[in-house]
C-alpha cells in the first residue's frame, strides 16, 4: 500500500496538514481574544465559482463538513454529513468537465447500508488517497462494535461500483472510540485520533498497520490515551507527522483547561511507550490567548507549527491563527479575527503556499451578530516583508449563505492558483440550502 500524505493528496506544499462540526465551532460564545494589530485588507480581486451544488433529496448526499482531496485526473473527493442510504451521509466524487467552463459531474460513491458499516460521515474529515486511487476514512458511530470504524474504498476496475472494506471497528474498554477527524498516512501506516475512549475515556491517538499479506487483518495500536488533565483531552483533529513524531491539538484539558498542542515521540529502543509532550497549553479564561483548538496543524520548512482556534480570550472574541516556533515553541498570534468583514470562528486546518502565505476558512456564526458577515469566509494571511512585522489578512471571499454557499467548516485544497473547498449550507436552491463545492481563482 503506497499511501499519500494528506498534503500531497490535497496539493499543498507542507509535509502534512479535520473536519469540524458546527456544534463545536459555536460552543462557548462570548469569549474575547488578544488583538495584536495585524492588518486586514479589503476584498481582493478573487472570483468564487460554485462548481457543484448539493440538491438533497431522498438518497442524494448533502451538507459536506469536510475538506477535499484531488486525484491525478483532477477529480475531487469528499464526505457529506447527510443523505445517502441511511441519511447519515457518505463519500462523493466530482469529475471535472471535459472542456473549460463545463459542468462538474457528481457521483455518490458510497454510503452505509446498515449500522454495522458505520454512521457519521459528517466527521469523516479529509480522506486519504493512495496511488491506486483507493480512499481511506472514518465513520464516527456504530460499526460492528458500536464505536465507529475505519474504511477503505477501492475504485472499480470497470463500471461505477466502488468496493467498501471495513479495516477496523473500534471497541469498548480502553480502545480508541468515536473518531471525529479523518486520517493521515505516514510510513505505510494510517494514523488518527478519537474524541473519546482510551484508558481514561478522554480520547486517543491510534495507528493502523496494514497486513503482511493481502487480505489479512489490519492491526490497531493505541499509541496514547489522553487523561483530560494537563496532557489534554478530546482530540478533534487528525495528527500531523513530522520527523518521525506526531503533533496535534486537543479540545480541552491542559493546565488552563482550554486545550493543548501536543507532540508524541515514538518509543525508545526496547520500549513500546510513546511519550507525550505538551508544547503549548491554552490558558484559563480572560487571558490573551486562544481556546479549544479543533483543526489539524501544519509545518513550514523551518519547522514552525501553525494552527487555528475558533475561540479566544482577551480583547476580541472571534478566533485566531497562531504560530509555535521551535525549539521553545514560543507562541505568536499571527491574526485575531474581528467578527467583521474578515470573518469569525476559524476552526479548520490551514494550508501554506510556496511564498509562505497561509490560507483558511472561518465558519461564521449562523445566528448572526452585530458587526458583519456571519456565513463564513475564505482568507489569506501574508507574512511580513520584515521579520517581526504584522501579517496581512486578506478576505478572498465572504459567503452570503445564498447561491454562493455558507458556513465552510474545514480547510482548503490548493491546486495551482485555485482554492477548492466546501460549505455545509447555502446554494442556488434556497429551499434546500444543502451546501456547495466551490473554487476560488485570482
Amino acid at each position: 500500500m503506497a499511501l499519500q500524505s494528506r498534503d500531497s493528496a490535497r496539493g499543498g506544499i507542507s509535509e502534512t496538514a479535520n473536519s469540524t462540526r458546527i456544534l463545536h465551532v459555536l460552543c462557548g460564545l462570548g469569549i474575547a481574544v488578544l488583538a495584536l494589530g495585524p492588518v486586514s485588507t479589503p476584498l481582493a480581486a478573487q472570483t468564487e465559482t460554485v462548481i457543484y451544488s448539493f440538491p438533497g433529496g431522498a438518497t442524494g448526499l448533502y451538507s459536506p463538513f469536510a475538506g477535499l482531496v484531488m486525484d491525478t485526473t483532477g477529480a475531487l473527493y469528499g464526505a457529506a454529513s447527510s443523505g445517502g442510504q441511511m441519511g447519515d451521509g457518505g463519500v462523493f466524487k466530482l469529475a471535472p468537465p471535459a472542456e473549460k467552463g463545463g459542468s462538474w459531474t457528481e457521483t455518490s460513491i458510497y454510503s452505509s447500508a446498515s449500522p454495522a458499516e458505520g454512521e457519521g460521515f459528517f466527521d469523516a474529515g479529509f480522506l486519504v488517497l493512495d496511488k491506486t486511487g483507493s480512499l481511506y476514512g472514518t465513520v464516527r458511530w456504530d460499526g460492528t462494535r458500536g464505536f465507529g470504524a475505519v474504511f477503505q474504498l477501492t475504485p472499480p476496475a470497470s463500471g461505477d461500483t466502488w468496493t467498501e472494506t471495513g479495516l477496523y471497528n473500534f471497541g469498548s474498554g480502553s480502545d480508541a472510540q468515536n473518531p471525529y477527524a479523518g486520517l493521515i498516512a505516514a510510513g505505510g501506516a494510517l494514523y488518527g485520533t478519537t474524541q473519546w475512549g482510551g484508558s481514561s475515556g478522554e480520547g486517543a491517538v491510534f495507528r493502523l498497520t496494514p497486513p503482511a499479506q493481502a487480505g489479512g487483518a489490519w492491526s490497531e495500536t493505541v499509541l496514547y490515551s489522553f487523561t483530560g488533565g494537563n496532557d489534554g483531552g478530546e482530540p478533534l483533529a487528525s495528527p500531523t507527522a513530522h520527523d518521525g513524531k506526531l503533533y496535534g491539538t486537543t479540545l480541552n484539558g491542559g493546565a488552563g483547561g482550554n486545550g493543548v498542542v501536543y507532540q508524541l515521540s515514538p518509543p525508545a529502543k526496547g520500549s513500546t511507550v510513546w511519550t507525550e509532550t505538551v508544547l503549548h497549553a491554552f490558558p484559563a479564561n480572560f487571558t490573551n490567548d486562544g481556546s479549544s483548538p479543533q483543526g489539524a496543524l501544519i509545518f513550514d520548512k523551518q519547522g514552525a507549527l501553525y494552527g487555528t482556534t475558533p475561540q479566544t480570550y482577551g480583547a476580541v472574541n472571534y478566533g485566531m491563527v497562531f504560530k509555535l516556533t521551535p525549539p521553545d515553541w514560543e507562541e505568536t498570534i499571527l491574526y485575531a479575527f474581528t467578527g467583521g468583514n474578515d470573518g469569525e470562528y476559524p476552526a479548520g486546518s490551514l494550508i501554506l503556499d510556496a511564498k509562505g502565505s497561509l490560507y483558511g476558512t472561518t465558519a461564521g456564526y449562523p445566528y448572526g451578530n452585530q458587526t458583519g458577515a456571519n456565513e463564513g469566509s475564505v482568507f489569506r494571511l501574508t507574512p511580513p516583508a520584515v521579520a517581526g512585522g504584522a501579517w496581512t489578512e486578506t478576505t478572498l471571499h465572504t459567503f452570503t449563505g445564498g447561491s454562493d454557499g455558507g458556513i465552510p467548516t474545514d480547510g482548503l485544497l490548493l491546486k495551482g492558483d485555485a482554492l477548492y473547498g466546501t460549505t455545509t449550507s447555502g446554494g442556488p436552491d434556497a429551499q434546500c440550502g444543502c451546501g456547495v463545492v466551490f473554487e476560488i481563482t485570482p
